[in-house]
């Protein structure tokens, strides 16, 4: 074993080596004589030394594939170096995703499952953050037991990116309620995309707006109907429960019925000074017409 000078160990510090492979350099087998040295020598903190580069992070991550710890292995950090690596890659707006279910998260969304996203943001789903940065999300479905079907037919259409194919089931019969059911589908770039565009300016709420309705689609309307939407059976009247959207969203709503669908709807107000949109029994068969090509069998009741 050999005892390095101050400025062959310096000159190691700043190779490439790894401080096992420096240690071996010397004859040693652990690391750790180097290390202390190294303080003793008044010398800089190797991950200070190492601190890659932008460009150097890309080539590595990007480019070769390599993830965090295998980073961290090769600039020669410590066992729990690659949490410096993380936190570099956030530093430096670098992206990337290693987990076992990457290529899922390449796959693209359908037009229909992209249609279906946001009817449902419309209705009863929801957007919750995932994975370590909180900018993914995974998109989840909850209906009661009397919708339980309903919720199967929408694990059809994500099949391909849910992992658990088992609903969890939460019961509240200490309320003197049916249980419900709940599913989620993986974090997924389009997701991401669908929270930027329903929570408008990074906003912690939802609120419908312009670009919001250029996506919609019949099956979208559909969806939500299926979700927030009753018929009246004696008056022929339907009603939208929008009821958490702003005024002016939902009235940006309504103009989207009439001009894009031709059908006419207004503003009911509800208790608390709540609205929801109307839809008249003059309009509400055209309505019907139109969503009811996209209505599983399990809901046709809520046709008439």
């Amino acid at each position: 074993m050999k005892k390095p000078a101050k400025e062959e160990l310096l000159a190691d510090l700043l190779s490439s080596a790894t401080w096992a492979e420096i240690a071996a350099k010397y004859g040693y087998s652990d690391p750790r004589f180097l290390r202390r040295l190294a303080r003793q020598y008044g010398l800089p903190k190797r991950r200070v030394i190492l601190k890659p580069s932008r460009e150097t992070l890309e080539r590595l991550i990007l480019a070769e594939g390599l993830t965090p710890r295998e980073v961290a292995q090769k600039l020669g950090y410590g066992p729990n170096g690659w949490s410096n690596i993380y936190a570099y890659c956030r530093q430096y707006g670098i992206e990337f995703d290693h987990s076992p279910h990457r290529a899922l998260r390449e796959r693209p969304f359908t037009e229909r499952q992209q249609a279906i996203v946001f009817g449902s943001l419309l209705g009863d789903a929801s957007l919750r953050p995932s994975g370590r940065s909180g900018r993914s999300y995974a998109l989840s479905f909850t209906h009661g037991e009397k919708q339980k079907a309903y919720l199967e037919w929408k694990l059809r259409e994500f099949e391909d990116f849910v992992l658990t194919k088992k609903f969890y089931r939460a019961c509240h019969d200490f309320h003197g309620n049916a249980p419900t059911y709940s599913f989620s589908t993986i974090s997924h770039p389009f997701l991401r995309y669908a929270h930027q565009v329903c929570f408008p300016e990074g906003s912690s709420k939802k609120d419908i707006n312009p670009v919001w309705l250029s996506h919609l689609t019949a099956l979208s309307l559909a969806v939500w109907y299926l979700d927030d939407g009753s018929l009246n059976r004696r008056y022929r009247t339907i009603v939208l429960c929008t009821n958490a959207f702003s005024r002016e969203g939902q009235l940006l709503a309504a103009a989207y019925l009439a001009d894009r669908w031709n059908i006419g709807c207004k503003l009911e107000p509800r208790r608390n000074g709540q609205t929801v949109l109307r839809i008249n029994a003059s309009q509400a068969n055209r309505f019907l017409a139109l969503v009811a090509p996209f209505v599983p069998a399990c809901m046709a009741y809520k046709l008439g």
